[in-house]
């Protein structure tokens, strides 16, 4: 259960990890372990799927880890957005429309330049990959996503009916928009 918490937040990293969790002195650096082990996991078996070069293969992994690391500073940067967000949208206490209305709009922008690190990295595999390459990476990377996407809503459901049993308040759960 434990790795497939990690393997959510490493490949989503929505913010859905449980406050104890990511207050576990130990979680970040695991975090951290477990993502680059399934990035080169990814890699190796794009790698025997494409049928790429080991020149292929090493642009591959640093195009990864260049566009890998701005969606984490994305994905940092919402966590920031989301709280912040919760924090305004709190049951009985009046939220500052000011405050939200550009959390809101913060947040939207962060979606789109999400998507745009997808749509640019795609574009930067052009100059190592041919079209067919390209789109089957497009592919097993969607697959991916969607697994994550999986295990993300499980443990949502779980962690939302959990604090629901322990009279914990899940009004902040609608706050979480992952970029």
């Amino acid at each position: 259960m434990r790795v497939t918490q990690l393997l959510l937040g490493t490949l989503l990293a929505a913010g859905a990890a449980p406050p104890a969790m990511a207050q576990d002195s130990g979680y970040r650096p695991r975090h951290e372990e477990l993502r680059q082990r399934i990035e080169e996991r990814f890699t190796e078996r794009a790698k025997e799927q494409l049928d790429l070069t080991d020149e292929q293969t090493n642009q591959l992994r640093e195009t990864s880890r260049q566009f890998g690391g701005r969606r984490r500073e994305i994905e940092a940067r919402g966590r920031a957005i989301r709280d912040a967000l919760g924090s305004q949208l709190r049951p009985g206490i009046a939220a500052n429309r000011d405050s939200v209305a550009k959390l809101t709009d913060a947040a939207m922008q962060l979606r789109i330049a999400y998507a745009e690190t997808f749509r640019d990295e795609l574009r930067a595999t052009a100059k190592f990959l041919d079209p067919v390459q390209r789109a089957q990476l497009f592919t097993m990377r969607e697959r991916l996503l969607g697994h994550a996407r999986e295990i993300h809503e499980k443990h949502r459901h779980r962690h939302s009916s959990r604090r629901r049993t322990h009279g914990g308040d899940s009004a902040t759960d609608s706050t979480r928009l992952s970029p």
